[in-house]
């Protein structure tokens, strides 16, 4: 095989060969010119994140940007940057990048698939304003929006000075090549998603922990709908996130189970755990208080616990674990979630919880991570003896007891993974506006300043169309534009 075709994957069709205007390979000055394209795109729009368009960081890293393109524009004769999968193509010819490269261009993917893109094709040479404009638009094409990829269409052509085809997904299919992926509403699929697991669990549980009924159904295997969480945990963690705030009171278990696995794989993933290992932590927060099920499901809606009620209760891990063991053989997945089961209400520093004979044992991440999103999901959600707290007062009471109750570098990084103030959250703004909060912030360092949705004007009437609020938005002399004055109960 010459050593200007890049290797064909195995099973698949191998893309073509690119020329250039010379008719003859230009594979070489690809992949060079290609790792330079990629990591430009990187930067730009990894610094659009933290400057404005016409800061001196951004003009410097657009410029180059653009020099590059028509760089690659000039001696190719065209520009197509395509991300299948995990590869990415410049004018069909795969790039071969180093480790750095190859990172940047995993997170290049993302932010591409999290938009509905499969790539962009330049139909003319750039200029330094087109690029700008580029950036601005792809950044308003809001993930957690029902179609990104149209938003940024329509922009677009409204462009006239830029020649830019955004190009679908597509994936690798045995024996054909790529071929155009199916468009999915990501936050339909979420959704989707969140119903078939609680329907998944209160199947399982209503089968008293066997699993026919679930077997019988592929659709509701709890494997392959945690799989699917994790999925969407990795292109889309704040929609995950946002998908973990439904509550419902009168099916509180089922409801309750799914939570607490949605944001322990949302911790998870901040902490950076494999895929395997999140579907395994996933499945752990899911499996956590299936104790419950046995004859304590009427002893949870009482208003008012009795000591006898209390003791009941206290023995549903011991109950969770009777269930697993007698599922079958054990092996390293199931053994992690006996063992969460066990200890996730024991407390941190060994002091209190229960078991009481578990007190002052070491306890497994996945007990930690699940003991925490156990506890924020219940404070968020009504109980027949209380209201549900607002999420930043749940967060401000389990902040209180960290290193106590709770680990507190896992508590940290509930608080960065929902924000300060997170999703649903009601906040009055300093412009006398009250709303609710709709989306974390696009930078991840401003997660104490996300978007919020406007629900009542100033003068406190409700709002009749949607209006959306930056927080991480500034004016130009710098100073921010909108920041919260309160937190209010939705």
């Amino acid at each position: 095989m010459s050593a200007n075709v890049p290797p064909k994957p195995t099973g698949l069709a191998a893309p073509p060969q690119t020329q250039g205007h010379t008719g003859k390979s230009t594979a070489p000055q690809v992949q060079t010119l290609g790792k330079t394209l990629v990591g430009q795109l990187y930067m730009v729009l990894r610094t659009v994140r933290i400057h404005d368009a016409f800061n001196q960081t951004m003009l410097l890293a657009t410029e180059h940007l653009k020099d590059t393109l028509n760089t690659v524009w000039s001696t190719l004769g065209s520009v197509k940057l395509e991300f299948i999968e995990d590869q990415v193509y410049l004018n069909d010819i795969r790039l071969r990048l180093d480790a750095q490269s190859a990172d940047n261009m995993k997170e290049l993917g993302s932010e591409f698939r999290a938009r509905g893109l499969g790539g962009l094709t330049f139909k003319r040479p750039v200029t330094s304003e087109g690029i700008r404009a580029l950036v601005q638009v792809f950044m308003q094409a809001n993930p957690s929006e029902a179609d990104p990829a149209a938003f940024m269409r329509e922009k677009l052509l409204e462009l006239r000075d830029l020649a830019v085809e955004i190009l679908g997904p597509r994936r690798f299919q045995e024996g054909k090549g790529p071929v155009e992926d199916i468009s999915v509403d990501p936050r339909l699929w979420a959704l989707q998603t969140y119903a078939k697991a609680v329907l998944a669990v209160k199947r399982f549980i209503t089968e008293a922990g066997k699993d026919s009924a679930v077997d019988g159904d592929p659709r509701l295997k709890l494997t392959r709908i945690m799989q699917d969480l994790v999925d969407i945990a990795f292109e889309r963690a704040n929609l995950l996130v946002r998908v973990s705030a439904i509550k419902d009171a009168t099916d509180y278990v089922y409801n309750h189970a799914v939570n607490v696995a949605i944001l322990s794989v949302a911790m998870g993933r901040a902490l950076g755990l494999s895929r395997g290992n999140l579907v395994d932590l996933g499945l752990s927060g899911m499996f956590a208080d299936l104790g419950f099920t046995q004859g304590l499901l009427d002893t949870l809606e009482k208003a008012k616990l009795d000591d006898k009620d209390k003791e009941a209760m206290s023995q549903h891990t011991v109950n969770a674990v009777k269930l697993l063991l007698g599922r079958g053989a054990l092996n390293r997945s199931s053994m992690r979630r006996i063992i969460t089961a066990f200890q996730h209400h024991v407390h941190y520093d060994g002091k209190g919880g229960y078991p009481e004979h578990e007190r002052g044992r070491p306890l497994h991440l996945f007990s930690r991570i699940v003991a925490i999103a156990d506890s924020y999901d219940a404070l968020t959600t009504i109980r027949p003896w209380r209201e549900a707290f607002p999420p930043a007062e749940a967060l401000r009471i389990m902040m209180e007891e960290r290193g106590k109750k709770f680990d507190p570098t896992l508590i940290k990084l509930l608080v960065n993974v929902l924000g300060t103030y997170p999703l649903g959250t009601g906040v009055m703004l300093s412009t006398g506006e009250r709303g609710v909060v709709y989306h974390g912030s696009a930078d991840a360092a401003a997660f104490d300043k996300p978007i919020v949705k406007v629900t009542h004007d100033d003068k406190g009437v409700a709002m009749g169309r949607t209006l959306l609020r930056d927080l991480n938005e500034r004016a130009p002399d710098g100073k921010v534009r909108y920041y919260i004055t309160a937190v209010e109960q939705v």
